[in-house]
């Protein structure tokens, strides 16, 4: 039976009038058309265009902040890392919307122990956002300043250590756009950021300041692959020692260190160094804080350069066993006077080969040299790679310079046969020349990169045979061991006493140039221990330093004697 109710309904439908039935039958269709629409489109917006909308609406109050930069890690031989050793709570500051009022800036000075005019004239100066690391944990302060526009907090990896270690091999980043300055950084800077996509920020409201509760989020953008980091040759304990060993007593200069076999760079320094977190304090300076002195400039190598004048004379055959030099004291070629170290004693009177490498005769090497002729030594330079790069993976590095053969011609020779004049080397081409000697004549390449690793700790770097040359016969290579041996126990190297560590063989040179427009005279020492078997080349320039051998070669020896008890303690 039909309830009242729908009698009643049949009835007022049935007292329509048909066109009016025909309107309300195509208005309910339209309507449930248009619920259904919508429907499906806040089905579309939920779930197939949702991940776009809520990346949007994030970019809306997510802060990104700039100590949220990832970049791949750099380290030494043996994993220990060069970069990301420490982690610091930091307040992260953007200037152009942060309050400049005496308050705040006190607050700031506070947690941080910076003074109110560093951060009011210098830091907070600029309109980048800047970094500053927490010092003072007081969680009032700390919450007082997060209560503050423009003002955040984060803990990060410091990218660079605070010592500066190996600062310049490893380069630095522009902190606005993470991109490489310098050094590995550089070099590698599309590896170290590749796949890199992860960003912190701070869940800020309409006035930029931090949600209470929400905190910070790292985002991961779009990423199809995995992170890399570049794996040094060096090795820790070694940059350590050559760095703390060379700022004892000196400013300016170079050491470089190499595995002799295998021609990895085991320590690379050059000072003065710079703080890689305060780059813009360097920019006016006139001590080149940024330049590689290992790799990016040229001295005359003074009487190191007489290994490869000897070289030239023993492959030439001009040297016999009864070969004798007579020194004045000096020597004169078309007018031009370049005295010997014995100058002032008279001379060094006869005196035969060995001998004249030993004390590093002058007299004698312009001599030789006059004997062997430019062009012949010229040549011998560019067997032994002097005049072009190394092609050490770093950006810096400059191929120094050889004379013209114009120049040798006349009183140019002498200046040629004892290291100086239109000469140019770099202390790491003077430690390949050395390796080379050790190695029994063969040039090996040089290297600084060990690997290529992603996050995984696997190596994603195709494996590539290093290249060995001979340079040199064995017979030659050999007698300049012999020669080199002499200057350590009987010459200008005596300082060197590494009996219980296997002897050492090298050479020194006092070498005329100029630094910030004075004559100066640079100290040089090349070498390498155990002087029988040998395993480690080091190569040390001390700018404006004086003697090679009263001052490089005393440092040699601490190197050399540190060095081999960090070998011990490792085995």
């Amino acid at each position: 039976m039909q309830t009242r109710t729908e009698k009643k309904k049949k009835e007022q439908w049935a007292s329509l009038e048909p066109i009016n039935q025909k309107r309300l039958f195509f208005i309910g269709i339209f309507f449930t058309l248009a619920i259904f629409m919508l429907i499906g489109r806040l089905a579309v917006i939920q779930i197939i265009d949702g991940p776009e909308y809520q990346k949007k609406a994030m970019g809306q109050w997510f802060k990104e902040l700039p100590a949220g930069m990832d970049r791949g890690k750099i380290f030494d031989r043996n994993m220990i890392p060069l970069t990301n050793r420490k982690t610091t709570s930091n307040l992260i500051i953007y200037p152009e919307i942060f309050p400049m009022t005496d308050t705040n800036i006190q607050l700031l000075s506070q947690l941080t122990k910076l003074s109110i005019y560093v951060l009011k004239y210098e830091e907070l100066s600029s309109n980048r956002p800047i970094q500053l690391e927490i010092k003072n944990y007081d969680t009032g302060l700390i919450r007082e300043a997060l209560g503050i526009k423009g003002v955040y907090s984060m803990d990060s990896a410091e990218r660079y250590s605070q010592s500066q270690i190996a600062a310049h091999v490893i380069g630095y980043i522009n902190k606005i756009d993470n991109v490489g300055n310098k050094g590995i950084e550089k070099q590698y800077d599309q590896i170290l950021t590749e796949y890199r996509s992860n960003v912190i920020g701070a869940i800020v409201d309409a006035q930029k300041r931090v949600i209470p509760g929400l905190g910070y989020r790292t985002l991961t953008k779009d990423s199809h692959g995995i992170g890399k980091n570049v794996v040094l040759t060096l090795d820790y304990d070694i940059q350590k020692i050559i760095e703390e060993e060379f700022d004892k007593l000196y400013d300016k200069g170079s050491v470089v260190v190499t595995d002799l076999k295998s021609g990895d760079v085991l320590g690379l320094m050059s000072r003065p160094n710079f703080d890689q977190d305060k780059v813009a304090n360097y920019l006016e300076s006139n001590n080149k804080e940024f330049y590689n002195r290992g790799i990016q400039i040229g001295y005359p190598p003074g009487s190191v350069f007489k290994i490869i004048v000897a070289a030239a004379a023993l492959e030439n055959n001009i040297i016999h066993h009864d070969t004798k030099f007579y020194c004045n004291g000096y020597e004169e070629i078309d007018g031009v006077v370049i005295k010997c170290s014995s100058f002032d004693k008279g001379g060094h009177g006869e005196i035969d080969f060995e001998r004249a490498f030993a004390v590093s005769c002058n007299s004698a090497f312009i001599q030789l040299g006059q004997q062997v002729g430019g062009k012949k030594i010229l040549e011998m330079s560019q067997r032994l790679g002097l005049g072009s790069l190394t092609n050490i993976e770093l950006p810096e590095e400059i191929p120094g310079q050889l004379p013209t053969e114009d120049y040798i011609k006349g009183a140019g020779i002498g200046n040629i046969s004892i290291g100086q004049g239109t000469l140019e080397v770099t202390p790491l081409q003077i430690a390949r020349v050395t390796a080379a000697i050790a190695n029994d004549g063969i040039l090996t390449d040089i290297s600084i990169v060990k690997d290529i690793i992603d996050d995984n700790n696997q190596s994603v770097l195709n494996e590539q045979q290093s290249e060995r040359v001979p340079v040199l016969s064995e017979e030659v290579a050999s007698k300049i061991q012999y020669l080199m041996k002499k200057v350590v126990t009987e010459g200008t190297g005596n300082k060197i006493h590494l009996e219980n560590e296997g002897g050492a063989a090298g050479k020194t040179g006092s070498a005329e140039g100029s630094s910030e427009g004075r004559n100066v005279v640079h100290a040089w020492f090349t070498g390498y221990f155990p002087g029988d078997e040998p395993k480690y080349g080091i190569t040390i320039l001390v700018e404006d330093g004086g003697g090679g051998g009263t001052v490089a070669a005393p440092l040699f020896h601490e190197i050399a004697k540190r060095i081999a008890e960090v070998e011990k303690y490792k085995d």
